[in-house]
């Protein structure tokens, strides 16, 4: 027996698969990449290494992998497909045989058949056999059947159950029969009493065999007509109480009945029309000779002279009346709003200068011109004149006509005007920010009537105008620079500021006409 010595690095064997998975790292490949490039499976590339033929689905195309494979790492094919052979004990199989083909499955050991009964499995061909009733019950279906079933005689059963029941009627026994023929007032003295002298009339009901009585018809047709008569045509179903709306006196009927009885102010309540037409041309709040621009409603206006300097521009409100000098014979008007200014000629109001929501421009104000252009006034298609010139023809303080004066007029306001966008805050007199904003051109602010006039403070001082009395101050300060502690009352600042130029701002200019001209379309 030889002693084991130790082995040497020759002594030990080296297999086909560890000198191609050397050569494999060597190349720095993985089996995914030998996969990629060789279009080989990566479980055939690891069958080869492994030396495993029986990873192939079919062993003819073993060799070619195995040959491929050797190429990819540099090795000489013969020699490692005779090495893969020997190792695996793989044998190259003749094209035609059956072992170059693909590898059949293995057959399942057959079961040897049980006996079969001829009666019950029949073994026809045109009757086949089939499963029997109970196996194609499954118990599980027996309970949900019978639960359907449970609930379907339930509903059934409650249906029934409430359809006799309302079909039901009961009879309630009375003690006592209602005599409905005492109830009634007219059939009292129907019932007469017995007397000795009706015999006849006994012989015969003791015949017939009443025993309730002698009935003795009513003698009267109302007695009858009561009888058979509804009980509820007793009670009267209307009362007429109202009359016609047109014969109604809404001083002692309705709401305002109480209120007619109070001291109210004492109301004109003559028409409009004849009212002017009786007092405007006598008052002489009108000059009687001349052209007067007469305002119904708040309009821009602009009166240039011959030579194109400007009279007079502003803003009128309803009721503003302005006289044209008599030196200016060749004086022009434009207007903002037509429909809203009215020209008195020697006594006589004509126009209005133009239809509604149009601009008129450079309308000569002489008063022959004006007299064949216009046609007169019409007093009853626009109340707006006849409450003006009603105003114009009596005193200034008397309310307007038709309606009663409840208020005390309101002080004159302050309103921000932005020709160009600017950054404005107003402070309340306690320091409190009542509005902050950005005001773009065009855009305007009310500013509240506080017991102390509140404080402004303006980012673009060129930018913001102050509107009040009809007439634009400002600006609040030089284009550039910042305004603070403006006092926004009206006294403050008409000491304080000028009257506007528009001529000097042309934004001013278009932000007015703007303001005060209603869009003209074709």
């Amino acid at each position: 027996m030889t002693e084991p010595k130790p082995r040497g690095f020759d002594d030990f064997e080296l297999r086909l698969g560890d000198v191609m998975r050397g050569e494999r790292a060597t190349l720095g490949k993985s089996l995914l990449d030998v996969q990629r490039e060789l279009r080989i499976k990566a479980s055939y590339i690891a069958a080869i290494e492994n030396c495993d033929p029986t990873a192939f689905d079919t062993p003819g195309f073993i060799a070619g992998y195995v040959r491929s494979y050797a190429r990819y790492l540099g090795m000489d094919p013969d020699d490692t497909y005779s090495v893969f052979c020997a190792e695996s004990g793989f044998e190259t199989a003749h094209g035609m045989s059956d072992a170059a083909s693909s590898r059949k499955k293995a057959e399942l050991p057959i079961a040897p058949a049980a006996a079969r009964d001829p009666f019950s499995h029949p073994a026809l061909p045109f009757a086949p056999s089939s499963d029997s009733f109970l196996s194609r019950i499954e118990p599980g279906a027996i309970g949900s059947t019978l639960v359907l079933v449970l609930l379907l005689g339930g509903l059934g059963y409650g249906g029934y159950s409430v359809l006799q029941e309302v079909q039901r009627v009961q009879l309630a026994p009375v003690d006592q029969t209602p005599v409905v023929l005492s109830d009634l007032d007219p059939l009292q003295p129907a019932i007469a009493p017995r007397d000795d002298a009706a015999e006849p009339t006994e012989t015969v009901a003791d015949a017939t065999g009443s025993g309730a009585g002698v009935f003795t018809p009513p003698t009267s047709m109302d007695s009858f007509d009561r009888l058979y008569r509804p009980q509820a045509l007793d009670v009267p179903v209307l009362v007429a109480r109202d009359a016609p709306i047109s014969t109604l006196d809404p001083n002692s009927v309705g709401a305002f009945a109480q209120a007619s009885r109070q001291a109210l102010p004492s109301v004109d309540l003559e028409p409009a029309e004849s009212l002017t037409a009786s007092r405007v041309g006598t008052s002489g709040a009108l000059p009687e000779n001349g052209v007067t621009l007469i305002a119904a409603r708040p309009a821009w206006v602009r009166v240039r002279s011959a030579d194109r300097t400007i009279l007079f521009e502003t803003v009128m409100a309803a009721g503003d009346t302005w006289t044209v000098p008599a030196t200016e014979t060749d004086a022009s008007l434009n207007v903002g709003e037509s429909g809203a200014v009215y020209v008195a000629v020697n006594g006589q109001t004509v126009g209005p200068v133009g239809p509604s929501g149009t601009v008129t421009s450079d309308l000569l104000l002489d008063g022959p011109t004006l007299a064949a252009a216009l046609e007169p006034a019409d007093l009853r298609s626009d109340g707006d004149l006849s409450r003006v010139l009603a105003q114009l023809g009596t005193d200034s303080t008397q309310p307007t006509i038709g309606q009663p004066k409840i208020l005390e007029d309101s002080a004159p306001g302050v309103t921000l005007v932005a020709v160009r966008p600017a950054w404005i805050r107003v402070r309340a007199a306690d320091g409190s920010v009542i509005f902050e904003t950005i005001m773009n051109a065009g855009d305007t602010y009310q500013v509240p009537a506080t017991e102390e006039a509140p404080t402004l403070r303006v980012g673009e001082s060129g930018a913001i105008y102050f509107a009040m009395n009809g007439q634009t101050y400002g600006p609040a300060g030089p284009r550039g620079s910042v305004t603070s502690n403006v006092a926004l009352s009206v006294d403050a600042l008409a000491q304080t500021y000028s009257v506007a130029s528009i001529e000097a701002d042309s934004d001013l200019a278009r932000v007015v006409a703007e303001l005060d001209t209603p869009l003209v379309t074709d």
